[in-house]
C-alpha cells in the first residue's frame, strides 16, 4: 500500500483528484472512518478543508483547534478523547450528530520543512489508534506535502509563462505604436527614441503629420514602469492622437485628455505629457502637463529656453484651470528638445544623478549637431553615467529641428 501511494503521488494530476486519493489512502492505511485534508490559505491565514470525506467544508484560523496546533507547531498530534481536549470544538458534532472518538493529525510539509497544511484521520474503526499509526500517517503526510508543493510550483510555472506571454504581447503592441518613419513636414526634421526599463515601459513618444500639414509632437511618461503604466501611457497617446483630429489647440486638447484620465485612473496614478504642434514656418503651439524639462532654442545662436509646464500631470486634478500657453517662434536652425526623467535622473554607482545642468551643458556643446547626432549624445551620456545599458527608469528622447535658412521652403 505504501508503494502504491508513492507511485500514485509521483504522477502529476489535478490537485482535487490528488487530494481525494490521499484522503482515501489515509482511511485505508489507518483503518479510520474519515479523513480530512486542510490546506493553508496564505491570503486569509486560514486552514480549510480542500477535501473532507463525508463532511462539509471547514475553515478555521491557522492557529485554532487541533489542526491549527498541528500546523502552527509543525508537530503530529494524537488525541484519544477529543471532548476532553480544550482545543477541540464540539459544536459541529452537536449540529450533525456525529461522534468524534479519536483524532490523529499530522502536518504536511514541503521539501523546505515548512507546513503546507495538515492531514487528519478521524475515528479508528476498531479501538484507539495503534502505535504504528503515527508513523504511517507521517509517511503519507510527507509524500503528500512534496506532491502538493510540486503541484503549486507547476501552477506557478504555468502562471509565469502565461504572464510572460501577456507581457510579450503588451510589448509588441507598445512597440507597434512607436513611429517607424519620419513625418514628412516641409522644413522640419524630427527623431525620437525610447527604451523601457522592463518588458513594457511607462514612456511613449509620437511624431505625426497632422491633417493641416503640421508636425504633432507628443512625449508622455506614466508614473512607474511596467505593464500598468504602459497601459496608462498608451491610453493617453491614443486619446491625444484621436482628439488631434478635432482639436488643434494643445492646451485645450490636453485638458480634455486630463478629464478622461482623471475619471479612468484615480488612485494616485498620473501621466506627465508634452504636446506640441509646429508648422513649416516655425510656429510652435504647445502645452505641458507637468512634463519637463522641455527646451527650445529659438535660433541657432540663441540660448536654451526652458518651458515651464502650465498645468499639473494628467489625472491629478480635474477640471484644469484655464491657463493658456504662449506660442513660440522657432527660426530656421532652431530646435526643440524633450526628454523623460529616465535621462536626467540616470544615477551612477554612488546614486548621483546626471542632472539637468549637465544635460544642458551637453546641449550647448553640441548645439550644431543634427537631431540624430544630438539624440545619440544624450542617449550615450545617460548610459555612460550609469555605467550600464540597462536603465533603472524608462528613457525617451525627442529632438525636432527646423531646417536651416537655406533649406527652408
Amino acid at each position: 500500500m505504501v508503494l502504491a501511494v508513492s507511485r500514485l503521488l509521483a504522477v502529476p494530476m489535478e490537485l482535487d483528484l490528488m487530494l481525494q486519493h490521499i484522503a482515501e489512502m489515509c482511511t485505508d492505511m489507518l483503518g479510520c472512518e474519515r479523513a480530512s485534508i486542510f490546506l493553508h490559505d496564505g491570503i486569509t491565514n486560514q486552514l480549510w478543508t480542500k477535501v473532507a470525506l463525508s463532511s462539509a467544508e471547514i475553515r478555521v484560523p491557522c492557529t485554532a483547534g487541533i489542526v491549527g496546533h498541528a500546523f502552527s507547531s509543525n508537530t503530529l498530534v494524537l488525541v484519544s478523547d477529543p471532548y476532553r481536549d480544550q482545543r477541540f470544538n464540539p459544536e459541529p458534532d452537536r449540529r450533525s450528530g456525529f461522534v468524534t472518538r479519536n483524532l490523529l493529525t499530522c502536518p504536511m510539509v514541503g521539501v523546505d520543512g515548512k507546513p503546507l497544511g495538515v492531514i487528519q484521520a478521524v475515528n479508528k474503526r476498531i479501538g484507539p489508534f495503534e502505535k504504528q499509526d503515527p508513523s504511517m500517517i507521517q509517511l503519507l503526510a510527507d509524500q503528500a506535502g512534496v506532491a502538493i508543493q510540486r503541484h503549486q510550483l507547476q501552477l506557478a510555472a504555468v502562471e509565469t509563462a502565461a504572464l510572460r506571454h501577456e507581457m510579450d504581447l503588451a510589448m509588441q503592441l507598445q512597440q507597434a505604436l512607436i513611429p517607424t518613419t519620419k513625418p514628412d513636414v516641409d522644413g522640419i526634421e524630427s527623431v525620437g527614441w525610447t527604451l523601457a526599463a522592463s518588458t513594457t515601459g511607462g514612456d511613449c513618444f509620437d511624431l505625426w503629420k497632422t491633417h493641416d500639414n503640421r508636425l504633432g509632437i507628443l512625449v508622455a511618461d506614466a508614473s512607474g514602469h511596467g505593464l500598468g503604466p504602459a497601459m496608462m501611457v498608451t491610453q493617453a497617446r491614443t486619446l491625444v492622437r484621436a482628439l488631434s483630429e478635432l482639436e488643434t489647440h494643445p492646451h485645450r486638447l490636453l485638458s480634455r485628455v486630463n478629464d478622461r484620465l482623471a475619471e479612468d485612473l484615480g488612485g494616485g496614478r498620473f501621466v506627465t505629457a508634452f504636446f506640441g504642434i509646429i508648422s513649416s514656418d516655425g510656429r510652435l503651439d504647445w502645452s505641458s502637463a507637468g512634463h519637463g524639462p522641455v527646451f527650445i532654442r529659438p535660433r541657432p545662436d540663441a540660448e536654451l529656453i526652458e518651458l515651464e509646464p502650465p498645468a499639473p500631470p494628467l489625472a491629478v486634478v480635474s477640471p484644469w484651470w484655464e491657463e493658456d500657453t504662449v506660442s513660440h517662434q522657432i527660426e530656421p536652425g532652431g530646435s526643440i528638445i524633450l526628454v523623460s526623467d529616465g535621462i536626467f535622473e540616470a544615477s551612477d554607482s554612488e546614486g548621483l544623478m546626471l542632472g539637468v545642468p549637465r544635460m544642458r551643458e551637453l546641449l550647448e556643446k553640441h548645439r550644431d549637431a543634427s537631431p540624430q547626432e544630438l539624440l545619440d549624445v544624450l542617449r550615450h551620456a545617460a548610459t555612460a553615467w550609469k555605467g550600464s545599458p540597462s536603465p533603472d527608469d524608462d528613457q525617451t528622447i525627442v529632438i525636432v529641428k527646423r531646417a536651416a535658412a537655406a533649406d527652408c521652403p
